[in-house]
């Protein structure tokens, strides 16, 4: 579910947090009812069928996922605030703070909390393959790098706004692609 876009992390911890702290994304609420209070996820009457269909289009059927691997967003949300806040009269840099934080939302990632989190950047992208300089860059509002065909399993750009974002469920996949050593612990886990 995660993967395909339908839940995401929790922006922070819960004591009585039920499915590893995962809550429903606005596509995933056409699937499942999530009841705040009682921290319960709830298939929607009628939905099952539908959420068992979309379920197979899950884009790494075989790629590694631990529920515990994913942190709360509270940070990622907090980092989105200081953009907007720190964009005064800037009017794209305050739309890409938006668009950020809608991303956020589905689930994505920023490539930059991916960085502070494992220590690997753009650097290892580029190392990998994932993405490649960008001949001319159009303008300062676009990002630097293109993303190849086998960075699009694991990354999402969102050129206008000069965000390379990682697609939902794809950080442990990622990080495994980037640097097994670190990921083999996360992999390792029951």
């Amino acid at each position: 579910m995660v993967r395909c876009g339908l839940v995401r992390k929790r922006e922070e911890w819960s004591e009585f947090q039920r499915y590893y702290g995962y809550v429903p994304t606005e596509k995933g609420e056409t699937y499942l009812l999530y009841i705040p209070d009682k921290e319960l996820l709830l298939v929607r009457p009628g939905k099952s069928a539908p959420l068992f269909l979309e379920l197979k289009n899950d884009p790494a059927p075989q790629a590694p996922f631990k529920e515990t691997y994913a942190e709360p967003t509270q940070a990622q949300f907090m980092a989105v605030e200081e953009m907007r806040m720190n964009a005064g009269r800037d009017n794209w840099r305050v739309k890409r703070a938006d668009v950020l934080r809608q991303y956020l939302m589905q689930g994505y990632m920023d490539i930059r909390s991916f960085t502070k989190r494992t220590g690997v950047g753009e650097g290892g992208l580029l190392r990998e393959g994932l993405v490649k300089p960008r001949p001319e860059r159009i303008n300062d509002q676009h990002l630097n790098y293109e993303i190849t065909k086998e960075g699009s399993a694991f990354l999402t750009p969102v050129d206008a706004f000069d965000l390379l974002l990682i697609s939902p469920g794809m950080e442990l996949p990622l990080l495994c692609r980037l640097d097994d050593e670190k990921a083999s612990y996360w992999c390792g886990l029951p």
